[in-house]
């Protein structure tokens, strides 16, 4: 096993094929489980997914600050020191923003982009909703978030085990630390969605972007507008029944359309 050079944790498949790698980084207070079923499915090309700093309860070292900026350059750091060759970018929600800034940064070192429900300039008409929903305070509150990212929630809340258990294990301090509060107050920030936009319009690599029906973070047929206007031949798709996190709800369908779209 190869020694892989990054300040957190990353997920490291060797997949025997270093000449082809896919990073993949994910979205506000998440981790890179969330692309677990990819990660176990993928065996085309040497896969990674990177943990950032401040989401997750994971502490920032060696000065990181804990913002879309900073996580670019991990992700461009992490590609040099590494050595990684024809890399494939796949961000999710706010590493959809993440990969925008890694682009702008080094632009050589990536062969194609992924968006999966990226955070973009036209989900800030939903700012207000964001606040309300990714910060819940209570159990209640955390199972109307859960209907901001699924397009059907019935699947957990018909289930009493996992009910029982969701209940058990929340924790609000997990979705209202001061770190995590500080993270989210950048998001919804006009400057930085002029950077992205500014990595959006310099992309000159195959790009897809991949949306569900329903989200309550991205106004759909918006942001596939503005991707169109914005990134040069991107492919635009959204799966029907899905939501915020459609590679859960309809993997079958996701993976057809990521696979077919990364073979090319």
């Amino acid at each position: 096993m190869k020694n892989v050079v990054y300040d957190y944790e990353v997920v490291f498949k060797d997949n025997n094929n270093p000449n082809e790698n896919i990073v993949f980084c994910h979205g506000f207070n998440s981790s890179p489980k969330t692309f677990k079923t990819f990660e176990k499915y993928w065996t085309k090309s040497n896969y990674y997914a990177l943990q950032f700093p401040g989401n997750n309860n994971v502490a920032p070292i060696n000065n990181h600050e804990v913002s879309v900026p900073q996580f670019a350059k991990l992700v461009v750091d992490f590609v040099e020191k590494n050595n990684l060759k024809n890399v494939t970018l796949v961000g999710h929600s706010m590493g959809g923003g993440t990969i925008s800034l890694a682009y702008k940064l080094k632009p050589e070192l990536f062969k194609k982009m992924v968006y999966i429900a990226p955070m973009n300039k036209t989900s800030l008409a939903l700012a207000d909703d964001y606040r309300k929903d990714y910060f819940p305070k209570t159990f209640d509150d955390f199972l109307m978030f859960l209907k901001s990212l699924y397009y059907d929630t019935s699947t957990f809340t018909s289930n009493s085990e996992w009910m029982k258990n969701a209940k058990k294990n929340f924790d609000a301090n997990d979705y209202n630390n001061e770190t995590i509060v500080k993270l989210g107050e950048s998001l919804p920030v006009l400057e930085l969605h002029n950077q992205i936009e500014q990595g959006l319009d310099s992309i000159n690599v195959p790009t897809i972007l991949i949306l569900g029906e329903k989200d309550g973070v991205i106004r759909r047929e918006e942001c596939m507008a503005y991707f169109k206007e914005h990134v040069k031949n991107v492919e635009t798709v959204y799966i029907p029944k899905t939501g915020h996190m459609m590679f859960e709800e309809n993997w079958d369908e996701f993976i057809k359309i990521l696979e077919s779209f990364l073979d090319k």
